[in-house]
């Protein structure tokens, strides 16, 4: 009993080391290297589609949604040029997901799904640049897909960001917000942690105050013959 407490204990600690960061508000970093001259002068782009894991056919279109939603947002902006092969292109956008799946107290699974562009150069294939933005997956399909879609959007603005084209100020909240865990994932964490920690307290109630058994009802002597 006492060590299946402990277990539980540790758990409720290890969630809330794991989630105070998250929850916390994100420092930016006041350092930044020079961004390479290719990705702030390039024109004409082919995009790549870098697919993704079985995870993402929870959503609409599967793995290969963040390549069709990225080429449309991105064609939209009117910042780049889509040119159809790499020969032509002064940069290649490759665009893929990926959900890597962590383990923690009781085995339990937790997924971090992330749409990641990475700018090559077409002629060495060098990696020039990586953004990234997470994906949220709370909720009906078409809740889902909205959320993903959002998700890309984050992607194509730090993007602009990064090439200094002038953002909207709820770009830059969109931007800020895709970094923090939203509050449905919040109400969710700390029910859970909350749950926990009171199922541990009447644990804990009850093995240090077991129950009474009644006394035995008294036998009355045999009268002798």
């Amino acid at each position: 009993m006492f060590t299946e407490i402990r277990r539980t204990l540790r758990f409720v600690m290890s969630s809330l080391l794991v989630f105070t960061p998250v929850l916390a508000a994100q420092q930016p970093d006041s350092t930044s290297a020079p961004v390479p001259p290719q990705v702030l002068k390039a024109r004409a782009v082919f995009v790549s589609n870098g697919g993704g894991s079985n995870y993402f056919e929870r959503f609409s279109g599967g793995p290969n949604r963040a390549y069709n939603i990225f080429y449309k947002q991105l064609k939209r902006t009117g910042q780049y040029e889509l040119v159809s092969s790499p020969a032509a292109a002064d940069l290649i956008f490759e665009v893929r997901v990926i959900a890597p799946a962590t383990s923690g107290p009781h085995d339990i699974v937790s997924y971090s799904p992330q749409v990641i562009l990475t700018i090559r150069d077409p002629r060495t294939n060098a990696v020039l640049w990586t953004e990234s933005a997470n994906v949220r997956a709370i909720g009906t399909k078409k809740r889902r897909d909205r959320q993903f879609d959002q998700s890309v959007a984050v992607l194509v603005d730090k993007l602009a960001l990064v090439t200094g084209q002038p953002l909207t100020e709820s770009q830059t909240k969109a931007i800020a917000g895709n970094s923090k865990m939203p509050t449905p994932e919040k109400i969710i964490i700390v029910s859970t942690i909350a749950g926990v920690a009171a199922f541990t307290a009447w644990g804990i109630h009850k093995a240090s105050n077991p129950p009474k058994l009644p006394p035995l009802p008294t036998q009355p002597t045999p009268p002798f013959p």
